[in-house]
């Protein structure tokens, strides 16, 4: 069991959780004058966003937990829950399990893989949900579901969008109600944004590195939409390959890409990206919603800057942008149905209108229930808020089959994608080799992987 100090137990107990000082997890529950144990959450989050998401169990055991006699622990696990409980898995340890876990989307197929796990889809099945389903976003609910199954409940979600310098744009008279539309009105927009001093670069037009997430993005956004991997991007299957080389839609995305490239206006690594943004050190960035309130608190009032949806690799591209973030899943290792109920009804809450808006107002991720935007106060919040509310319209717009790959392997995905990608801007490779490059060696990583799990 977790050790802590007593101030630290004071302070938990005070935040409306609960955390074990030592013991049995029915020791503490009786300490706490309810009869069963506390149900123990692990989440991946950090400063504010770990304060939004401990403020929300803290709000559900203040009321739906207290009339139903629940007390939700949130703990921080650090910030890949997946391969803790694979890790408790191969070492059998089931006791230490926790009763739900927050994991991003990759996560998923190995989550669905193991005998603990309750698919979201069970308890819905079951009937009597307080949060229907039918409240969910689309896009949001496919994210997180493997096999025609929901495995997991969206609770923070993200999308991709450019950031743009508006005063910059007018400065070199590019209308700055008009942002780029597509990868060639980008490239157009860095040549003009870029100020260079002989060969060296003061200002640049774009900072972005291309890795896996950004690529999943333009790759599945073309087209009504497309799949990054087989099986529909690893859904309906294990993914087994990349499609995008057999497809051509990797090539006709470096085709335009590299127009980007050739403006020499182009930076390929983010060192600060989001303190050089506020610096005006480049007009334009293309990162997730989950920033707009970090750059907000840096610019403050010192330029006019806004977001717009990712530009499109083909003008006639109607695909948009995947899901980015989190769900919660649930597990029952000690065959316990009360437990998973109790799990239920926090996971359940979490994804309710009132709280996901307000956990939306506190960190900035989009709303996964849809009748969110039916709550009194929420027409003038977007009002003041309008850098949000065109991240709601993106993912509106988008289709529910642009989605991030179930690629199991993501972080050596991501390397492959992004080492090709910088060596293709810094010219140390052809176009053609950076294509092949990233197509082998995924396809080399998914088999290795697949072997030695077969």
């Amino acid at each position: 069991m977790r050790k802590i100090s007593v101030m630290a137990a004071v302070l938990c107990l005070l935040a409306g959780t609960m955390v074990f000082a030592g013991g049995t997890k029915q020791e503490s529950a009786n300490a706490a004058g309810t009869s069963r144990a506390p149900i123990e959450f692990w989440h991946t989050m950090t400063g504010v966003n770990a304060g939004a998401i401990e403020k929300m169990a803290a709000n559900f055991n203040a009321g739906i937990g207290k009339q139903n006699g629940i007390i939700v622990n949130a703990v921080y696990q650090g910030n890949d829950n997946s391969e803790k409980i694979k890790t408790l898995v191969q070492a059998g340890d089931f006791k230490n399990f926790p009763d739900i876990a927050q994991i991003a989307g990759a996560g998923v197929p190995s989550a669905a893989g193991y005998e603990q796990l309750v698919p979201i889809q069970r308890m819905y099945d079951k009937g009597g949900a307080t949060v229907p389903k039918e409240d969910l976003e689309p896009n949001m609910i496919r994210a997180y579901t493997y096999q025609n199954q929901m495995i997991g409940m969206p609770v923070s979600c993200s999308a991709i969008l450019l950031y743009y310098n508006r005063d910059m744009f007018r400065s070199v008279g590019l209308d700055p109600n008009r942002p780029p539309a597509t990868i060639a009105e980008m490239a157009d927009a860095v040549s003009r944004l870029m100020i260079k001093r002989g060969n060296a670069v003061d200002r640049y037009g774009l900072n972005v590195a291309i890795r896996r997430y950004q690529m999943a993005n333009f790759i599945g956004g073309m087209g009504a939409y497309n799949f990054f991997g087989d099986n529909e991007g690893g859904r309906t299957g294990p993914m087994t390959k990349v499609t995008f080389g057999e497809d051509g839609s990797l090539m006709n995305f470096l085709n335009e890409w590299e127009k980007v490239i050739k403006t020499g206006g182009y930076k390929a690594i983010e060192d600060n990206i989001n303190e050089e943004f506020a610096l005006e050190l480049f007009g334009m960035a293309i990162m997730s919603t989950a920033r707009i309130g970090i750059i907000t608190s840096l610019v403050q009032n010192n330029f006019d800057w806004y977001v717009a949806p990712l530009p499109k690799v083909n003008a006639s591209d109607r695909g948009g942008i995947s899901v980015g973030g989190s769900c919660l899943v649930i597990f029952d290792p000690a065959k316990d149905e009360k437990r998973v109920q109790a799990a239920w009804e926090f996971v359940q809450y979490t994804a309710s209108a009132e709280a996901q808006f307000q956990f939306h107002k506190d960190t900035g991720y989009i709303p996964v229930n849809k009748k969110v935007y039916n709550l009194p106060g929420v027409d003038d919040w977007f009002k003041i808020n309008p850098h949000y509310k065109v991240a709601v319209d993106t993912i509106h717009a988008s289709s529910p089959n642009v989605q991030e790959p179930f690629d199991i392997i993501n972080w050596e995905i991501d390397t492959v994608i992004k080492n090709h990608m910088l060596d293709f801007a810094n010219g140390k490779e052809t176009k053609q080799q950076c294509h092949d490059g990233i197509v082998r060696e995924c396809n080399e990583k998914l088999a290795a992987y697949h072997r030695a799990n077969s």
